[in-house]
């Protein structure tokens, strides 16, 4: 899976066959075993996406369905709390779940043997990435907030030195230990998201000249905006960083691009920061 198909699975509904619920409190979680079973009479389920799943509903599409698609979006089933039941899925390639109040932790994911995506987005109990280290093909996740800037995650251990991991994108609110040097145990990491005010612009410096072949929106001094609202147009990478102009404070900018690649280039004789 590459980092394009899995942003399209992570964030567009174009592939998805949405499951036709009947049922009108269905946002409450009243999806029925018999709503469940009409997916026998579907064509396409290749990649499915279904929401308003209570536990013994969400079990029971697990049971009876999940084997049936290669990616599955469980769209806003907040109510569910257990997601043991996602271990038997052993050919499921991507599993997407957008908003949980009750989760808080993962699966074991050893059984997932061709799960290769992981998105994990609106969840305000779910403090760890903990199990993602013992899935055997895993190479993209996602964790973080999509509406609510409410994601915390308590620290990154899960993903140092992941055999298989390519991908790792945080959108959330932050991570409580900042442990930077664990990004650079990942052998096989190609991409490395986060928002330009996660860490401070030294930080993000050291990332830049420690992972040269690692792509990043953060990792470089500043970023052009394309659909900005007002004449600060450009933003400034790094924590208390500012929005500038680009046609008035082309000289600010300037200076801020020459210090990070002053500081780029000072990592290699510099204490970890």
């Amino acid at each position: 899976m590459d980092t394009e198909a899995f942003h399209r699975l992570c964030h567009s509904s174009d592939d998805y066959t949405w499951i036709e619920q009947k049922n009108s409190q269905i946002i409450n979680g009243n999806v029925t075993f018999t709503e469940i079973d009409a997916m026998n009479n579907l064509e396409n389920l290749d990649c499915v996406k279904i929401y308003g799943l209570k536990q013994e509903a969400f079990d029971y599409f697990v049971r009876t369905q999940g084997h049936k698609s290669r990616a599955i979006m469980f769209w806003k089933n907040k109510l569910v709390e257990d997601w043991s039941s996602l271990s038997t899925l052993k050919n499921v390639e991507f599993i997407g779940f957008f908003h949980n109040q009750r989760i808080t932790e993962l699966w074991d994911m050893q059984e997932n043997q061709s799960l290769k995506g992981l998105y994990i987005s609106d969840f305000t109990r779910l403090h760890s990435l903990e199990g993602i280290q013992f899935a055997p093909s895993l190479e993209r996740v996602f964790f973080g907030d999509a509406v609510w800037p409410t994601s915390v995650l308590d620290n990154l251990s899960s993903l140092e030195r992941h055999p298989t991991l390519k991908e790792f994108t945080f959108s959330g609110k932050g991570i409580k230990e900042e442990d930077l040097s664990i990004y650079t145990t990942i052998p096989h990491l190609e991409v490395l998201d986060f928002s330009p005010k996660l860490y401070t612009t030294e930080q993000l410096a050291w990332l830049t000249a420690m992972l040269p072949n690692v792509k990043g929106y953060a990792l470089r001094p500043y970023i052009q905006l394309q659909n900005s609202y007002g004449e600060k147009d450009v933003l400034i990478c790094g924590k208390r960083k500012p929005s500038l102009s680009s046609e008035k404070d082309q000289l600010k900018i300037q200076k801020y691009v020459t210090k990070f690649q002053e500081l780029v280039q000072k990592v290699g004789n510099e204490e970890f920061i």
